[in-house]
């Protein structure tokens, strides 16, 4: 029962609070005493009364004729319209009983375009007021164009004010004293140079941590520190006096882009800071994305249409703290980040500022502020940016922290691979040493064998040259009784000329030519493989006067059988005994292979250069399994009935790859086979070049 009476008690406390807020209060008179204004301003807070003009086009005479039947509303704290188009006309009434005094009404906010002060003169015309300049006077610097001398009489003396902006129309107004005001603006002064002195500080600190730390966050925070400052310069009224080089217009055009650039910035430095893109990639996403916003309305404030943006401007602010805060409490509840702690504090420090004047600049005063705006800024500005500077140092010193235990930990990595190092080094020399002794060893091994195979290379060569000797001796001494036996023959046919003598002499004489034949195959073939060159002189040799010679040294009964084809003059570079031999083993290897009275032919022909001598016998054939083998050395097919070396082909074949030739098997079937021997004609390579 107890806890329903307490919460209908706050019910009914809420309800009358909504109630006076939004009942109509009447506005009335200000009554100034003389020593008001000296040590603090009077407010006009619940003294002013407004009347909207959407148009912009309404004159003075139009609102006190009333013919328009507009009303003014009154107003219950400062002037919060926010963005809106057209014109606000402000009343107010003062009345001074007993005081002299010249009073100064001050406009706080500096970044209203046009505000005009409208005062009866003695006749009762409503006369428009200049604004005033005090830095003749006593020296203070002129920092706010909208500051009105006013006149105030014992009588209740009303005032009208006309404002029109393309910003927020916010501000506060306030009735000074000459002597108070002054000191105010120089108190204004030491908050100026205050902030301007901390700011210094710490830019050139940061600029200190990007260059030491490599970290862009700092120039990222040094950029918000100008930032702030120029938000504090236009809030404190001395943008005319710093930017005095630029006309009016375009100093109230430079606010909306400064206002841009610093949601830009912080909000970049805000994400940065809490490392949006570290902990959820979505968040930074976001923030991107109201970055790009931001651009967008920056484009608009520089082509001067702040007015139409700033509004979205204000409540994409808004939204985008209240994002971050969000972001923030997750990683400081749900992730338990503590390392984010101070830097929290000094964004709550950020978001209360900035939203309270937020969302006046938008046109609501929930919490019913009727105070300076400028020192406010200022002040809430110098607060956070020290905060978010013991945040950044704090960073900083984290980093150093991290930076020094990364050095540790790379410190003892480094130490311990070089330990490793010096061990695998150890084990290394250890092994190279046992290899280039196992080498040294092989080595040694093998200039052994080396020796060993030249002792036996120096054997096999005195072997061959023994060899060659040998077969040379036996050579020269089987000539001698080839040449008794066959002219022993010649003289045994003539002196008996009987069939029988005449058959056995044949057969002596074949005999000896076949023994000759093999013994000329046998040094040609020790001199083609013999170590020595093939043939130590070349002479121009025609073919046909070869292959005549060949045909001449035939036997009567061979020569029968043979036929030669001419093929003109034909001419080679060679050996001309080699090529005999190389053709005679032809025509004796196709009369061994060809049963009598079989015919072979010995055909000679050109072609491109090249020179080709065809041997065709019409014998049985190589068989096709031999045909890659008879060209072998001593190789002979097996079954064939005639007796053989196995080197005529052998020797042939060798002996046209030494003149630059080959020999090949053209044909071969049950009719017979045909061998081509094929040489380079002389001249022939110049001609076709």
């Amino acid at each position: 029962m107890q806890r329903f009476q307490g919460i209908r008690l706050h019910l009914i406390i809420a309800l009358s609070i909504l109630f006076g807020c939004l009942t109509t209060q009447t506005s009335r008179a200000l009554t100034l005493d003389p020593a008001d204004g000296v040590d603090a301003p009077v407010s006009l807070s619940g003294h002013l009364a407004v009347l909207h003009d959407p148009s912009g086009v309404l004159t003075l005479e139009d609102i006190v004729s009333g013919r328009l039947n507009i009303p003014f509303k009154p107003v219950p704290s400062m002037l919060t319209e926010g963005y809106r188009e057209g014109a606000i006309w402000v009343r107010f009434s003062l009345s001074a009983p007993g005081a002299r005094n010249r009073w100064l009404l001050q406009v706080e906010r500096p970044l209203i375009e046009h505000v005009a002060l409208y005062v009866r003169d003695r006749a009762g015309h409503f006369v428009t007021l200049p604004s005033t300049d005090l830095s003749g006077d006593d020296g203070a610097p002129r920092a706010y164009a909208t500051l009105f001398s006013i006149p105030a009489s014992s009588a209740e003396t009303e005032y009208y004010i006309r404002f029109q902006s393309m910003t927020s129309i916010t501000t506060a107004l306030k009735i000074w004293q000459r002597d108070g005001y002054a000191e105010y603006r120089r108190s204004d002064n030491w908050i100026m140079g205050i902030v301007l002195g901390a700011v210094g500080a710490m830019m050139f600190a940061n600029l200190l941590y990007a260059y030491l730390l490599r970290d862009s966050l700092y120039l990222l925070y040094a950029a918000l520190l100008v930032e702030s400052v120029l938000m504090t310069i236009f809030h404190l009224g001395y943008a005319d006096e710093i930017f005095q080089f630029l006309e009016p217009k375009s100093i109230h055009r430079a606010w909306g882009a400064i206002v841009c650039l610093y949601s830009i910035v912080m909000v970049w430095f805000l994400a940065r800071l809490f490392e949006f893109r570290r902990h959820w990639i979505w968040a930074w996403r976001i923030i991107q994305g109201i970055i790009l916003l931001n651009v967008i309305a920056l484009v608009f404030s520089i082509a001067g249409h702040y007015g139409d943006v700033g509004f979205f401007v204000s409540r994409l602010q808004q939204l985008s703290y209240l994002f971050i805060a969000a972001f923030v409490l997750y990683l400081l509840i749900v992730l338990k980040q503590r390392q984010y702690l101070l830097s929290a504090l000094a964004f709550a420090c950020v978001i209360t500022v900035s939203l309270v004047m937020q969302s006046q600049y938008a046109g609501t005063n929930l919490f019913k502020i009727d105070t300076s705006l400028a020192r406010f800024m200022a002040i809430g500005t110098l607060i956070h940016l020290v905060l978010l500077s013991a945040a950044v140092a704090q960073r900083a010193r984290f980093a150093e922290l991290s930076l020094n235990a990364e050095k540790d930990r790379t410190i003892a990595v480094s130490q311990l691979a070089e330990r490793q190092l010096a061990m695998k080094v150890r084990e290394r020399t250890a092994e190279l040493a046992e290899r280039n002794a196992s080498l040294n060893a092989e080595v040694d091994r093998r200039h052994l064998l080396e020796l060993k195979l030249r002792q036996s290379l120096d054997a096999v060569n005195d072997a061959l040259a023994q060899q060659r000797d040998f077969v040379a001796l036996v050579s020269h001494e089987f000539r001698g009784p080839l040449a008794v036996i066959s002219a022993a023959a010649d003289n045994l046919s003539s002196v008996d000329s009987t069939d029988n003598t005449r058959l056995r002499t044949t057969r002596i004489r074949q005999t000896v030519k076949r023994m000759s034949l093999l013994i000329e195959n046998v040094l040609a073939g020790d001199r083609l493989h013999g170590g020595q060159k093939a043939f130590p002189t070349t002479d121009s040799v025609d073919v046909n006067e070869v292959l005549r010679t060949v045909k001449a040294g035939l036997d009567d009964d061979v020569a029968g059988r043979v036929s030669f084809i001419d093929g003109g003059g034909v001419t080679v570079k060679g050996d001309r005994n080699l090529l005999e031999i190389a053709v005679q083993n032809l025509i004796q290897n196709a009369m061994k292979y060809s049963a009598a009275p079989g015919p072979v032919t010995v055909r000679l022909s050109t072609d491109q250069g090249v020179a080709f001598v065809y041997v065709t016998d019409q014998g049985t054939g190589v068989a096709p399994g031999d045909r890659e083998f008879i060209f072998m050395k001593y190789y002979r097919a097996v079954g064939q009935p005639a007796n053989g070396s196995g080197l005529g082909l052998y020797i042939s074949r060798e002996i046209a790859r030494q003149h630059g030739g080959d020999l090949t098997l053209a044909a071969s079937d049950k009719n017979g086979s045909t061998f081509c021997l094929s040489l380079p004609i002389e001249g022939a390579e110049a001609l076709t070049t």
